[in-house]
């Protein structure tokens, strides 16, 4: 971050010129990059000493700069420090990539906004600049509506959000897909659905999402302003109370423009969906209210968003459905099917919709997306919408040949946390945590007497039920059989002997010996957790400098993980030999807290940077596993921006993940798809180190 600035002008690029050493740095001189229709502005993400992001504004040609240390929020409550910097040429509108060590600002700098912006209440951006006041509406990929900068002291500002469509509220979620793969296109006034190409049975699939289908009528809502339609129109829609509900939530989303996939529902006077409830004229006395059940997201602002894989749509308009009734978010399960269409067999609820997690949209029928058609269980109870909804998350049938016992034997003293509370938690939890165990052999850490009674790591467990599913790890054929957890009744099992969390391997049952993902361990053990959020940044900084996507966890206890997700094809020894690679970048930016020493005995209060656990039969705790010490901490994603120097693995327990999950979504689930080539990685760390 910079310290004050000159006043704004094109002299006040001598500043930034004085700063920089244009024969080592890859940012642009000073020049102007030519006149736009519009005003530009973006947002980098700036990995230097600290993390901070970098808002940029055109102005009279050069960019008017703020730092913003915390990042932009959604919530009209939360100011966030802007403090205004030196100005910039007009070409770093463009610029991304890595600032030399030693060089100002070094660090990694990415584009993590960009778009047009324009000024309200003030003739030009100079005149509010001046005025200490800057009201603009920002039209980004991220950033949309209108925000405030208003000066404090000195080149102190405060940026926070106004109170328009677009706010929202601090537990709503925000729009966090980057549209990288979106394509700019109007809105279309009759856009085409796609549709289920055929019938499958109920199956389970760790690419894919289930969803519950309800009795009503298919329409995609086309969203102008306050302003919806509705395609295929339903009779009297602009006029019908009945209706009123529907147009008037969608004329309160969080977008402009938007092209939502959805049913129209309405349910009979015992609350279940109704297809004849929903055909009776819109004037009939006493018909019931619809609602619009949206399920996936077409059209965005300016962009076509069909082209994002199902995943980024669904989280998308999630973050864009506003409070209240009238439209509702249609939720899904992830990879479980099965116990998904158990579940709605119980209600009486007659299929599913299976689709591929990554599929693209595509108008008319195609093999992404698949009917599943139920039967109704036995004495099957019709259950109301709202207990069928209820009761998605945690499948009925999930104990149906697990014998849970114990479940008031006290496993967290401290706290009086049962086992019982411990099998909730797994239930609750248990959509997000299953594609991390599903097809790999994991090893089971087991505290049959609680987290203060004796502990031990189990391979191989004997006496298994035969619906168990278990793999043979041996080379040999000797029969090494390990358990492989796909399904909440497997969880359950394993729970319910004692283990209160699982290892599984970092390769598949597809292929052992290859590795779908390379880890690094930062391990605290005598340092400070602040110690492990420095280096956690540092590598941050450099997974970004040779464009690798990593994933980064909590441990759950006093560490963090880090997941680079490979595509196939590789092995062990290369992941490792990878890994080696950036933990030594690492510790050589941090000989001071950092270190590769494998002996604990020698590591003194330095965190201990570990490639070593990328080797066959290593195991690594995977995503929502509870831990077993005090305060049941919980293994959780985290986004880049939440290392703050006051983060505390405490914050992430049995207790408070579960609404952070409905809240913020699985983040580390990317790493599922994400396969990246080692080999080019490989090249792009040893380019990486000749200028750094």
């Amino acid at each position: 971050m910079s310290g004050p600035a000159e006043p704004s002008g094109r002299s006040a690029l001598d500043r930034y010129r004085a700063k920089r050493d244009f024969s080592r740095t890859p940012e642009p001189a000073a020049g102007a990059d030519g006149a736009a229709a519009e005003l530009r502005f973006v947002v980098h993400r700036h990995q230097a000493r600290r993390l901070h992001y970098d808002l940029r504004l055109e102005m009279d040609g050069i960019l008017l700069c703020f730092a913003v240390p915390r990042g932009f929020s959604y919530d009209p409550d939360q100011k966030r420090l802007a403090v205004h910097t030196e100005d910039h040429p007009l070409p770093y509108l463009d610029f991304q990539g890595v600032i030399p060590k030693g060089q100002y600002g070094g660090g990694t700098m990415d584009i993590w906004d960009h778009g047009a912006y324009r000024i309200r209440r003030a003739p030009s951006t100079a005149a509010a600049l001046a005025a200490g006041e800057i009201k603009l509406t920002l039209q980004g990929r991220r950033l949309r509506g209108e925000w405030h900068l208003v000066r404090t002291a000195g080149d102190d500002w405060l940026l926070f959000k106004a109170r328009d469509r677009y706010a929202r509220g601090p537990d709503e979620p925000v729009p966090a897909v980057d549209l990288r793969g979106a394509r700019r296109a109007p809105v279309p006034r009759r856009p085409r659905p796609m549709r289920a190409a055929g019938d499958r049975a109920p199956f389970s699939d760790a690419q894919w999402l289930f969803e519950m289908e309800f009795a009503g009528r298919r329409t995609l809502a086309v969203c102008r302003g306050e302003q919806a339609d509705l395609h295929p129109p339903a009779a009297g829609a602009g006029a019908a109370p009945r209706f009123e509900a529907v147009l008037a939530a969608l004329g309160r989303l969080r977008a402009e423009h938007a092209v939502i996939d959805g049913v129209l529902v309405a349910v009979d006077r015992r609350g279940r969906p109704s297809r004849a409830e929903l055909d009776r004229p819109a004037a009939h006395a006493g018909g019931a209210p619809v609602a619009f059940y949206a399920f996936d997201l077409l059209y965005y602002e300016e962009w076509d968003v069909r082209g994002l894989p199902l995943s980024e749509r669904k989280a998308l308009l999630r973050s864009l459905l506003p409070a209240g009734g009238g439209v509702l978010y249609v939720d899904h399960v992830a990879a479980d099917g099965q116990s998904l269409a158990a579940a709605a067999s119980a209600a009486g609820l007659q299929a599913l919709v299976a689709k591929r997690a990554d599929s693209r949209y595509r108008p008319g029928a195609h093999d992404a997306w698949a009917r599943v058609p139920i039967a109704a269980a036995d004495g099957a109870a019709e259950l109301p919408i709202e207990e069928a909804l209820r009761r998605q998350p945690s499948p009925a049938g999930d104990t149906a040949r697990v014998q849970l016992g114990n479940l008031d034997k006290v496993y967290w003293p401290a706290g009086g946390r049962t086992k019982g509370d411990l099998v909730d938690y797994y239930l609750t939890v248990a959509e997000w945590l299953l594609p991390y165990l599903q097809s790999r052999p994991a090893h089971l850490l087991r505290y049959p007497d609680g987290v203060d009674g004796e502990g031990f790591y189990q391979k191989q467990v004997p006496h298994l039920p035969s619906w168990v599913p278990t793999v043979d790890v041996s080379r040999d054929g000797r029969g090494s059989h390990y358990v492989v957890c796909g399904d909440r009744e497997t969880l359950l099992y394993l729970v319910n002997l004692g283990s209160i969390d699982f290892h599984p391997w970092l390769s598949s049952i597809a292929d052992l010996d290859a590795p779908d993902w390379a880890v690094i361990d930062l391990d605290a053990k005598e340092a400070s957790f602040g110690k492990v959020v420095r280096v956690a940044r540092t590598l941050a900084k450099v997974l970004r400098g040779i464009d690798v996507a990593g994933y980064l966890k909590t441990s759950g206890k006093s560490g963090m993980h880090v997941y680079v997700p490979l595509a196939g094809g590789y092995i062990y020894d290369q992941s490792r030999m990878f890994c080696e690679g950036l933990a030594r970048v690492v510790v050589r930016e941090h000989r001071d807290i950092a270190t590769v020493e494998r002996s604990a005995a020698r590591r003194g209060g330095l965190v201990y940077v570990d490639f070593r656990q990328n080797r066959r039969e290593r195991t690594v705790v995977p995503p929502y596993a509870v831990r077993p010490v005090a305060g049941a901490t919980v293994s959780t994603p985290l986004s880049w921006d939440e290392l703050d120097p006051d983060l505390s693995p405490d914050r992430f327990t049995m207790d408070t993940v579960p609404a952070r999950l409905v809240r913020a979504g699985d983040l580390f689930r990317e790493a599922l798809a994400n396969r990246q080539d080692l080999a080019v990685a490989a090249g792009r760390l040893e380019r990486y180190l000749r200028i750094s």
